[in-house]
């Protein structure tokens, strides 16, 4: 056992102990140990004025009384903090020091601040318990102005122009006190808007709270007539050594527009199937500018509902002027695609600025004008085909009765789409059937053959919408389906036989006619295309017919025909070339060019070139007769004109050739009698001579 030492260092001592005779040497090491307690740990100085200096005590006690301690405190923050007396202090065992930390506050930025001072000690085994103080202060801030937002009014005139004498709205301007200490503040209007526009102080405050706001109450006032537009003032706020600032006040003024509808509902009533699509309806809405400040621009609808295409909106202008009224047309007009049931739609009418407004529009739908369509049925009695086939009464009697049975029964949506679809094909096959009869009295075949094409057509739709639910009206749909099937083919049979013998008659005509050499006999119509029309226009109606036997046997006779046809229009053809050649190489070969006038000067060429002309008179003559029983009117025409004009140019080249001649028999004559009268002096002057001679000989 040992006594501690009194001045606490370490010690080291040796102990020789006999243990069994045997001495043994033992070493003790004695460490004296500390503990610092530090008390209190931190220290909050709370709210602190800056003109204070508050001073805060800590305690170091040593607890375990065997050595002194020193301790040395490092600071970390600013240096508002300081520590009186020496920055290491000296704990005396089993006793205490205090150490005093005094504020002395700087310039201040913000409220809070805090600062660590660090405990350390060089002595070993020594315990500080804690190892550093924390102190805080929360420093009270001196009055200052915050930051003045510029503030924007949007002031919307709404009402009526001249209903109100002037607009007054409120606006606010926010005042803040960021600091801690009371703030005393003024404010005033030191720019006004222009245009009658008024800012005034409603209510201000006169100081604000540290660490508050409050709102300075402006009050903004427009006449009614103030002109759309951004107007601008301002307002300052004064206090004084907190600060100073001005916010500027934005008022945007917008004048209202708005319009109303009359009527906001349309009912277009029933509208029924007229004889080309469904009628139309129209009906007007009126639109009124309500406002009288600015007009309606760019109206625009827009609809909702099933089939809204079936609506179009007619309007002629492009603004409404303010306070005045403008009409537009709504009209309605269904397509064939509407089934028999009640529509609604809704029309959205908006404008630039202004929100759309709904107007509620309705319409029955009845797909059919019975009244129209009995009319058209009963048209058809006293007619061609009437009078003909009086199994046509029974598809006008099958019609008409299905139509006055329609309004008795309540008929589906299934049935709705077809019925119209059969009373139209109905009407369209009466007309094909009398317009093929109408037709081919008039000769006009062609025609008659498009028409009863159609009707064939017709027929197929009646059959394929025959097939009703309604009992009681199916019973007339097939009847009818079945009689204008009767009647299609027994119309389509008699025009095709009709066909048949016209074509034989014509092809006869043309054989007899070229047999006996006798072509200008041939009527016009007496031709070979017009024979092989006709034999295929019946082939064309045995094929609806589905009368194989009597098509392929027409078809036969109508392609041998058109072989003869093109056989005639080409051998007409090549005689035409060959008068070209012809007359081409007699105007090289026998013919003098004068400008754009060809002349026979030499005599010797006479016969080659009047035989070159003959022979293409000739050839242009048979092709014509070719042209004319082939059927080719247009190609007879050019060629009988070729040949007109061919002749004509013989008759003026033969014409200037005889002037040609006499004028040379008259040179010839002079000549010759020029000659004797010349060998006449000659010998009468050598007679003369002579005599002279013998005289003076003699």
């Amino acid at each position: 056992m040992a006594l501690p030492s009194p001045s606490g260092e370490d010690e080291t001592h040796t102990v020789t102990l006999d243990i069994g005779g045997k001495k043994v040497t033992v070493r003790i090491t004695v460490t004296y140990s500390a503990r610092i307690e530090v008390t209190p740990a931190s220290i909050d100085f709370g709210r602190v004025s800056p003109t204070q200096k508050p001073v805060e005590i800590v305690r170091f006690r040593e607890l375990y009384g065997y050595k002194d301690v020193p301790v040395n405190l490092v600071r970390s923050g600013n240096d508002w903090v300081t520590v009186t007396g020496p920055s290491n202090i000296t704990v005396p065992k089993d006793g205490y020091a205090d150490v005093t930390f005094q504020l002395t506050p700087g310039t201040l930025v913000r409220n809070d601040y805090s600062w660590t001072f660090a405990l350390s000690t060089p002595t070993r085994h020594t315990t500080i318990s804690p190892s550093s103080i924390y102190l805080k202060v929360y420093m009270l801030l001196p009055a200052r102005l915050g930051t003045l937002y510029d503030e924007e009014l949007a002031l919307a005139f709404d009402k009526p122009k001249g209903t109100v004498s002037r607009y007054e709205r409120d606006i606010y301007v926010r005042v803040r006190n960021e600091g801690d200490e009371t703030m005393r503040v003024s404010s005033s209007i030191t720019e006004s808007p222009r245009g009658g526009i008024s800012i005034t102080i409603v209510e201000s405050p006169n100081e604000v709270a540290g660490k508050s706001s409050k709102n300075i109450r402006l009050r903004v006032s427009a006449p009614y007539d103030a002109p759309e537009g951004t107007y601008r003032g301002r307002v300052y706020v004064d206090a004084g050594a907190a600060g100073r600032g001005t916010a500027e006040i934005t008022i945007v003024i917008t004048w209202p527009v708005d319009f109303t509808i009359t009527p906001t509902a349309i009912d277009f009533g029933s509208i029924e199937l007229q004889e080309r699509g469904y009628g139309q309806k129209s009906t007007s809405i009126t639109l009124t500018e309500t406002y009288l400040y600015k007009p309606v621009r760019n109206v625009r609808f827009s609809k909702t509902g099933a089939y809204g295409n079936w609506l179009t909106e007619e309007l002629d202008f492009l603004e409404i002027p303010p306070g005045e009224s403008r009409t537009v047309t709504i009209t309605i007009e269904p397509g064939l695609e509407a089934v028999p049931e009640d529509y609604a739609w809704t029309y959205s009418v908006g404008a630039y600025e202004i929100a759309a407004k709904r107007i509620a529009v309705t319409a029955k739908i009845v797909p059919i004008n019975t009244t129209k369509i009995i009319e058209g049925l009963q048209s058809f009695r006293g007619t061609p085909l009437y009078l003909a086939y009086p199994s046509s009464e029974s598809i006008i009697a099958q019609g008409i009765e299905l139509l006055e049975d329609v309004e008795r029964h309540e008929i589906s949506a299934e049935d709705w789409s077809k019925i119209p679809v059969l009373m139209t094909g109905t009407l369209s096959l009466l007309s094909s059937l009398n317009s093929g009869i109408v037709f081919t009295e008039a000769a006009n075949y062609r025609s008659a053959l498009e028409s009863l094409s159609a009707a064939s057509v017709a027929t197929a739709t009646i059959e394929s919408n025959s097939n009703l639910n309604n009992a009681a009206l199916a019973g007339y749909a097939t009847t009818l389906a079945a009689d204008a099937g009767k009647t299609t083919e027994e119309v389509l049979r008699d025009e095709a036989k009709l066909l048949e013998l016209r074509g034989w008659t014509l092809k006869k005509a043309v054989e007899h006619a070229l047999a006996t050499d006798d072509i200008g006999g041939l009527t016009d119509e007496e031709n070979v295309l017009d024979a092989a029309l006709s034999y295929q226009y019946a082939a064309v109606l045995y094929g609806l017919l589905n009368d194989r036997e009597k098509r392929l046997a027409n078809v036969y006779e109508s392609s041998l025909l058109m072989d003869k046809h093109d056989d005639l229009v080409s051998d007409a053809t090549d005689l035409r070339i060959r008068v070209e050649t012809s007359i081409a190489t007699s105007k090289e070969n026998d013919l003098a060019r004068i400008g754009d006038w060809y002349l026979l000067v030499n005599p010797y060429n006479y016969d080659t070139f009047v035989a070159s002309y003959e022979t293409a008179e000739r050839y242009l003559a048979e092709a014509s007769e070719k042209y004319t029983v082939a059927g080719e009117r247009f190609l007879y025409t050019q060629t009988a004109g070729d040949l007109d004009r061919l002749q004509s140019e013989l008759s003026s080249i033969l014409l200037l050739f005889f002037i040609a001649c006499s004028l040379y028999a008259i040179f010839f004559i002079y000549a010759i009698t020029r000659i004797i009268r010349g060998t006449t002096a000659y010998l009468r002057d050598v007679y003369e001579r002579e005599a002279g001679e013998l005289l003076v000989s003699g």
